[in-house]
């Protein structure tokens, strides 16, 4: 028979949720439980009462074998409980004692229903389903005695509660949000139950470090004084020793990311499973097709959505409860938001710069000789006048080239944005993992390749017939050869000499071009911009009418008969100045009327001539009428 998997602290905090404790409106969750409680029970065939009469019917070892049972133990208890708290809140109003008795004997009832469930529970469930029926039980538990008054029975429970609690959460079998979530309701217990037994340092410490040190210190090693209160206790202790313990400063949790040589841990199953998905389309797509791409990106977007959700509940959970597990999953969620925009990133720039290359390639802008690129410059033949029809689609598509390198250029500074945002967030060994201060410098050095490519076709943009800006085009290329070239070569070989190669920069399938510039490629952008560098300076120096055919009048171009460099006596220096590209975004900013509330002080107002018109109009009959009425100035 198949063991069964039960999220119990999910199923709890759920039905808790949305049937009143919201409102904290415990006869509603009581009647849900108790009406509930009945269908499960019909659907489990454990109906307690026919037309025959009323046969008790309890869940044993011997007939448990689904969720069903599970659910009728967990709503006995929860139905015992709801009844319990709806009790003493009536008894905080009137104070009866019968009353205080009555939530004692209810409180037994869900403890008795929560302990045969941890009873049973090994037989038929997992591990983990069988541990979170005895935190559960432990909760339950820590409540009676606390109503009882039996303060250290009541710490030890809730001290155990709590480490069963964040054990499981470490090991993924319940969200941590939601662990944490039922055990607020103990905080008060072991803080009131802490300062009864004298705990040192209880006062200025929290429930949850309250818990721990309780924990270490006076249950550890004390098996005989915990086992009176806890009679479980040994088998707890054995089946928590079974789950991986956090060890060092790394924590450990069921599911894993394998990313850039290291490994990152989290406890979400859903987050998990999404990343799996992901992680195949990657794998299958072995080409850049359109609904290929779609999917892949839709499916990493989900992965960072998931991921930001679940470091947002945990961040909630670790507001109210500092422990290592609860850092170490914040750390491994924010890491997981990391790996999806990379992810992202690296196809962004991957489809941007192919769009660019083919539309270079249309252009006919990959000449690859001096010659081939002065014929593509001159355009139409000499015998021939200019033809607009011809350049314009040329001029066009190098813009767009442009563009896209700026778009890329655009996407990795994000890039880094969200890198340094992200690392913040990360622990020092998680940060050592996967190595984020290199996922910076690779989009750094990514940036410098691809500015070298922005810079040289933005160069025969402005050497185009169209534009004839040729000062322009011969800054741009020198500013590729002699400053952005050595820049980016720079910056990939202190890549190489690491141990993470750039060819390992993103874990993705080998269609997709890595974030990193390889050498080759930086090499292929040096040669390109050298080879253009002299052809432009060439059409810089103003040669003789026959190099030059394809311009008609010259004198008709003022930016080059003004400049030095076009004059033919000039001798074309090495260097030019650099050329700036800003390109601002202007935005439309409304005026407000408190602009003009704070400029009226400032405003320097002609108050004789002012007077001397106010004096000049209160002369009238009128005026002297009124000013003899209510006075005048």
């Amino acid at each position: 028979m198949a063991l069964v998997s039960f999220d119990i602290f999910e199923y709890i905090h759920d039905s808790r949720q949305a049937h009143g404790l919201r409102a904290q409106d415990y006869t509603r969750y009581r009647r849900f439980c108790a009406h509930h409680l009945r269908t499960v029970r019909k659907a489990a065939k454990l109906t307690q009462g026919s037309a025959a009469g009323f046969s008790k019917l309890n869940v044993t070892c011997e007939n448990a074998s689904s969720t069903l049972h599970v659910e009728v133990q967990l709503l006995q208890a929860e139905r015992a409980w709801a009844y319990a708290m709806d009790l003493r809140e009536l008894h905080s109003r009137t104070e009866e004692p019968r009353q205080r008795q009555h939530v004692v004997q209810r409180l037994k009832a869900a403890v008795k229903a929560a302990h045969t469930l941890a009873a049973i529970a090994p037989g038929f469930c997992d591990a983990r389903t069988a541990l979170a029926a005895a935190a559960y039980w432990l909760q339950m538990q820590s409540q009676l005695r606390f109503e009882l008054q039996q303060w250290e029975a009541a710490l030890d429970s809730a001290a155990l509660a709590r480490v069963v609690t964040d054990r499981l959460a470490q090991a993924g079998s319940s969200h941590f949000a939601l662990a944490h979530a039922m055990l607020e309701a103990l905080d008060p217990i072991v803080r009131l139950a802490a300062y009864q037994m004298r705990v040192p340092g209880a006062q200025n410490a929290t429930p949850a470090a309250i818990a721990v040190q309780w924990y270490d210190s006076n249950m550890k090693g004390a098996d005989d004084r915990v086992s009176a209160a806890i009679p479980e206790y040994a088998d707890i202790s054995a089946a928590l020793d079974k789950l991986s313990a956090p060890t060092g400063e790394r924590v450990a949790f069921a599911n894993e990311l394998h990313w850039r040589g290291g490994t990152v841990s989290f406890a979400s199953q859903e987050l998990a499973a999404q990343v799996d998905r992901a992680q195949g389309l990657l794998k299958a797509a072995s080409s850049d097709t359109s609904d290929s791409l779609d999917d892949m990106v839709a499916a990493y977007r989900k992965v960072g959505k998931i991921a930001r959700r679940c470091h947002a509940e945990s961040a909630v959970a670790a507001q109210k409860s500092q422990t290592a597990a609860l850092d170490a999953l914040l750390s491994a969620y924010a890491a997981v938001q990391l790996y999806s925009v990379c992810v992202l990133s690296a196809i962004d720039v991957t489809q941007l710069s192919n769009e660019a290359q083919s539309i270079a390639h249309t252009c006919g802008a990959t000449a690859n000789s001096a010659d081939a690129l002065l014929g593509w410059l001159a355009g139409p033949c000499a015998s021939s006048p200019l033809n607009d029809d011809k350049i314009a689609p040329r001029q066009s598509g190098l813009a767009q080239v442009v563009v896209c390198y700026d778009k890329i250029r655009q996407r990795l500074a994000a890039l880094q944005h969200s890198v340094t945002e992200m690392e913040a967030k990360l622990l020092p060994a998680v940060r050592r993992e996967i190595r984020t201060q290199q996922i910076a410098d690779e989009a750094v050095a990514a940036e410098a390749y691809y500015t070298c490519l922005r810079n040289y076709y933005s160069a025969l943009l402005h050497a185009s017939p169209a534009c004839a800006q040729y000062v322009d085009s011969l800054a741009l290329l020198d500013m590729v050869v002699t400053e952005n070239v050595p820049h980016a070569t720079a910056l990939t070989a202190q890549l190489a000499k690491r141990d993470l190669a750039p060819s390992e920069a993103t874990d993705t399938a080998p269609w997709l071009r890595n974030l990193a510039p390889s050498p080759d490629k930086i090499a292929q952008a040096s040669e390109a911009a050298e080879t253009a560098l002299p052809v432009v300076r060439g059409l810089c120096v103003g040669a003789s009418e026959n190099t030059k055919a394809w311009i008609h009048s010259p004198a008709s171009r003022l930016g080059l008969v003004a400049n030095t460099l076009a004059s033919k006596s000039a001798s074309v220096p090495q260097r030019v100045p650099h050329l700036v590209d800003f390109t601002a975004d202007f935005a439309v900013v409304p005026i407000k009327p408190l602009f003009y509330d704070l400029a009226a002080p400032a405003i320097d107002f002609d108050m004789s001539a002012i007077n001397a018109q106010a004096d000049k109009q209160g002369t009238s009959k009128l005026g002297s009428i009124i000013g003899s009425l209510w006075g005048s100035r």
